[in-house]
């Protein structure tokens, strides 16, 4: 690897299931900044079946738009840079293009071991795609068993069960009914068998599995009945993705000859950064980090410097919606839209959109159906995610959000809104945050690659954030607590830094933008009214120094959770008053 100090600029590339980015970042005036980045359609998938094509392409935007030359006469990489003008010092790169691993899951007890399991798996890039009980009251025969392996055909058979020292025959019995439908299908599909349950059979799973498929032993999901350890099982499943998917993408044998450190999941690289934020204030809160992509959509949420890492593999704004809509209905999108539309009209972009990935919205209709699909999209991830948060004291109340700051945003479909006030109004619906959050916007798509750049250059990582690589969306104020609609529940003076201020009282049940422009500060004074908390506790006011954002300072009163009404025509009604309150 090359030493840290040489490293002057940093060609990043994003390999996405839809585009693949090329990000340049440079030293200017000695400090390291963003410069440009092109983007093409990534040529995983046919009729091209190379990867390279794509990254190449996105570097040629780059070349184009900064007059540099990166690649040679034979398309190659120029590593390292000559005479300021010619290639880049070092490479490195994030991907999300291979397609998830396809998990069946084995174990005794739904609520115990295999719930510990399903959140190990929900932290990589693999698909849950059936599960198997070994439980008298599920009434799951051996035979249904077997089907299930058969008709699934799984990359990796997740076998969990019995704490350490705990159940022995049913644990061995669900392993011998396995092998018996792995020695079933041909030797080079059989799945990979990752054993994490009670750690004193692992001897007994090796010899009853005899070579019909390979296996390996992991620490137990669920060692005691009180102490869960899902990260042993998702560290083997990262392996194994990189192992299988990731360093099989075809045509990558000239992209791995550039890099620097070894291509990486962007769930990696983005927790890596999502962290990293949380360590530049070290808050109570927690840091919360969105990724939403085509075909993925990320979660990292960071407590205590700690990341809970959540990837809603095969579900992002263009595919995976179908999966979404059968387990909650067509009515879970048109709640969010403002005009009406027929479920039919849904399919029937769903399937334009399937077809023609990287197409935008040509109609209102298809931009609102578009970002109502972010919405719950993220509402799902975030579903997924919780129950492997361990937020403390930055959770006051248990079925509300826990306290956040920043939130950061990222993806396609939320950086390509027509105006940040969608953006943002797209944000609070999903996430429904509470007390006071900073939004912050990728809007260059840094976050994915930045981790990856911090492990080989540290400081680059940090100058870019510094230097404005993100985008201040909006300081967001969310109160919460009992109050009827209409009652003023948060009184707020704004003293501007540039002079002046303003007095607002807020009524619950109220969306309002207070005007706060991006690169001014302001401070604060929040005088909630009974028991209403604006994340301080209920009934505390204070000060808080803010600095403004693309939105401004938002007041989200709405309340928590969000009601919407049930007649669907008032329930249009509001989602429109929404946007307008936001500048939508």
């Amino acid at each position: 690897m090359m030493r840290d100090q040489r490293i002057g600029s940093i060609l990043a590339l994003d390999c996405g299931t839809v585009l693949t980015k090329a990000i340049l970042l440079d030293q200017v005036e000695g400090s390291f900044h963003f410069v440009a980045r092109g983007a093409a359609l990534t040529t995983t998938g046919s009729p091209w079946r190379d990867v390279a094509l794509g990254i190449q392409h996105a570097i040629e935007q780059v070349e184009d738009i900064t007059g540099r030359v990166l690649l040679d006469d034979a398309r190659r990489l120029i590593i390292p840079q000559r005479g300021g003008i010619t290639g880049v010092d070092a490479c490195v790169a994030v991907s999300s293009a291979a397609p998830p691993l396809r998990v069946v899951l084995a174990g005794l007890v739904p609520e115990l071991s295999l719930s510990v399991a399903q959140r190990a798996v929900s932290g990589t890039y693999a698909l849950v795609e059936d599960l198997i009980v070994q439980d008298p009251r599920r009434k799951m025969s051996e035979e249904e068993q077997i089907r299930v392996v058969l008709q699934r055909r799984p990359d990796v058979l997740c076998v969990v069960g019995g704490t350490d020292g705990g159940a022995v025959l049913p644990v061995l019995e669900l392993v011998e009914t396995l092998a018996l439908a792995c020695s079933m299908l041909p030797e080079g599909e059989r799945p990979q068998i990752f054993f994490a349950g009670n750690t004193a059979l692992r001897q007994k799973v090796v010899d009853l599995v005899g070579g019909q498929a390979a296996v390996r032993s992991v620490d137990n999901v669920l060692p005691t009945p009180t102490l869960e350890n899902p990260v042993g099982l998702q560290n083997e499943l990262e392996g194994f993705y990189r192992q299988k998917q990731l360093s099989q993408l075809p045509g990558g044998e000239i992209l791995y000859r550039w890099l620097n450190v070894p291509l990486m999941p962007v769930s990696e690289s983005f927790a890596r950064h999502i962290q990293y934020l949380w360590y530049l204030d070290e808050s109570p809160k927690g840091t919360l980090g969105i990724e939403v992509g085509a075909a993925n959509t990320l979660v990292t949420a960071v407590f205590g410097g700690e990341p809970a890492v959540t990837v809603k593999a095969g579900m992002g704004s263009v595919y995976g919606v179908e999966r979404l809509l059968e387990q909650q209905g067509v009515e879970t999108l048109l709640r969010w839209m403002p005009v009406p539309f027929k479920p039919e009209q849904v399919q029937s972009v769903l399937h334009y959109r399937a077809l023609w990935p990287s197409s935008v919205p040509q109609e209102a209709e298809e931009l609102w159906l578009e970002q109502s699909i972010v919405r719950e999209v993220i509402r799902e991830a975030i579903r997924a995610a919780r129950p492997a948060w361990r937020p403390g004291k930055a959770q006051p109340y248990s079925q509300l959000t826990p306290l956040f700051d920043p939130i950061l945003v990222g993806g396609g479909a939320l950086a390509a809104a027509p105006r940040p006030g969608q953006l943002a109004l797209m944000v609070l619906d999903a996430v429904e945050p509470i007390g006071i959050s900073t939004l912050l916007l990728d809007i260059h798509g840094l976050a994915p690659v930045l981790g990856a750049v911090a492990i080989l250059k540290p400081l680059a990582a940090v100058e870019v954030v510094d230097n404005g690589g993100l985008v201040n969306l909006a300081t967001v104020i969310a109160p919460v607590g009992p109050a009827r609609k209409g009652d003023v529940i948060l009184r707020i003076r704004v003293h501007y830094e540039k002079g002046g201020s303003l007095d607002v009282e807020v009524a619950h049940g109220s969306l309002e933008v207070l005007p706060l422009p991006a690169g001014e500060e302001a401070v604060l004074e929040l005088r909630p009214r009974g028991r209403i908390d604006i994340g301080l506790g209920p009934g505390r006011g204070g000060k808080r120094r803010v600095r403004g954002g693309l939105v401004g300072l938002i007041v989200d009163a709405r309340g928590r959770p969000l009601q919407l009404p049930a007649d669907p025509y008032a329930r249009m009604a509001q989602v429109q008053q929404w946007l307008w309150d936001v500048g939508g």
